[in-house]
This record gives C-alpha cells, sequence and structure tokens, in this order.
C-alpha cells in the first residue's frame, strides 16, 4: 500500500507502510533540487532524478525528482523553479520503498488523481470546514460526508451522465440539482415539473432515461 498524498509530515511507521508523498518546493528543496545532475531520461519530455534530504535536520530521506518539457507537455503538472530553465517544470516526491526511478514515477503517475478527489472534497463538500471536540466524531463526521453525499453524487456522475470526474459537484449542482421543479397528479400519477429551459430538456430526457435503464448492484471502479 502507498500514501500519495501531499502531507505536512510523513508517516512514522515507515518501516512498514510504503509511501510517496509530494513535497512543497521549499527554497532548501528548490536549491538542492538546481544542483542535480545525471538525469534519467524517461520519455523524449520527461527525465528522472533523485536525491537523499533531510528538513532541518531531520531524518535522511529518500526525494525523486521529475522534470517537464513545457513545450512538449503544456499542460504538465509541477512549477517553473528557475528562470535559467523556463521550459521545464519540476514535481518532488519523497518516499521510503527502495525501487527504481521509473516504477516510483509509475506507482505516484497512476494514483495522483486521489489529490483532486480530496481537493474536490474541501471545495464543494466542506468536510474541513468543522472540527468537533472528539477525534473519532469528527472521523465519523466524514465518513457520513463520504458515505450520504460523495459516493451517491460519483454513481450518478458515472452511471447517469457516463462519465467519471469531468464535472465537480458545484457544476452538477446548477446544471442538476438546483432546478425549480414541482408535483403533480396526472393520469393517476404523479409528475415531477421541472423549470428548465427548452434546449436543454433533451440533456435533462436523456439522463433520466439513463438511470431508468439502471439497477444495483452498480459495478464502479474510480480507476
Amino acid at each position: 500500500m502507498y500514501y500519495t498524498e501531499e502531507l505536512l509530515s510523513y508517516p512514522e511507521e515507515e518501516e512498514e507502510l510504503g509511501y510517496i508523498v509530494a513535497v512543497k518546493m521549499y527554497p532548501n528543496v528548490k536549491s538542492a533540487v538546481w544542483g542535480l545532475k545525471d538525469w534519467v531520461g524517461l520519455t523524449k519530455s520527461i527525465e528522472l532524478n533523485e536525491m537523499t534530504f533531510s528538513h532541518e535536520n531531520g531524518k535522511q530521506r529518500r526525494y525523486i525528482v521529475v522534470k517537464k518539457q513545457v513545450d512538449v507537455r503544456p499542460k504538465a503538472g509541477g512549477k517553473e523553479l528557475f528562470e535559467d530553465l523556463p521550459r521545464y517544470r519540476f514535481s518532488c516526491y519523497v518516499t521510503n520503498p527502495d525501487l527504481p526511478l521509473e516504477q516510483i514515477w509509475n506507482i505516484y503517475n497512476t494514483r495522483a488523481d486521489c489529490e483532486n478527489r480530496i481537493k474536490e472534497l474541501k471545495g464543494d463538500l466542506g468536510p474541513e470546514s468543522f472540527c468537533l471536540q472528539d477525534f473519532w466524531a469528527t472521523e465519523a463526521s466524514f465518513r457520513f460526508i463520504m458515505v450520504a453525499a460523495y459516493n451517491p453524487m460519483n454513481l450518478f456522475r458515472h452511471f447517469a451522465l457516463d462519465h467519471h470526474h469531468r464535472a465537480i459537484l458545484k457544476t452538477l449542482s446548477s446544471y442538476c440539482f438546483a432546478l425549480g421543479a414541482w408535483k403533480v397528479d396526472h393520469a393517476n400519477k404523479q409528475v415531477l415539473k421541472i423549470s428548465l429551459p427548452s434546449k436543454r430538456r433533451p440533456w435533462m430526457d436523456g439522463i433520466f432515461a439513463q438511470i431508468k435503464k439502471l439497477s444495483p448492484p452498480f459495478k464502479y471502479s474510480n480507476a
């Protein structure tokens, strides 16, 4: 198991738990990255390197540095650290598994989307805006948010809209949920009336048609 989140501290039981943690580019980290040589080419636009580094005379840890060429990958993540290298963005990760550079990068690259989900939770559902007196009460509240709000929203996004993460909750609120509606009786049936512009009605009808075809259990993968 590997942690791939950006944390302020490192897991204490690192002998038992492998981790890959994104590192903020503090000035001392930036200075160490500038001194690196003998970069290893992963692809034409990505190079890897590693160094041993410690913050404030702490434990020496293994750092993996990724350099990406902006000309080839204009949407590449990372930061442009040096004026002398304006065409490159850098990312840095601290890790403890004794694995080759390429394997560390592949592990992180295939799991790094979890950080986007964490940002979505913070921005849309606000789990970081409350803190109860008891730790486990806070934990229970957070898990309730995940089960009662975030997971159903993901199921709706995946099965009704037929994609994983392109629409965040803020977008779905205005397009799907925050709509004027009322219920009426018609021909011995209850009918839901939705206030929706005529141009968007076929799109909404498609969502209802997609939902009508579904039945649990749902087979869902977040890969």
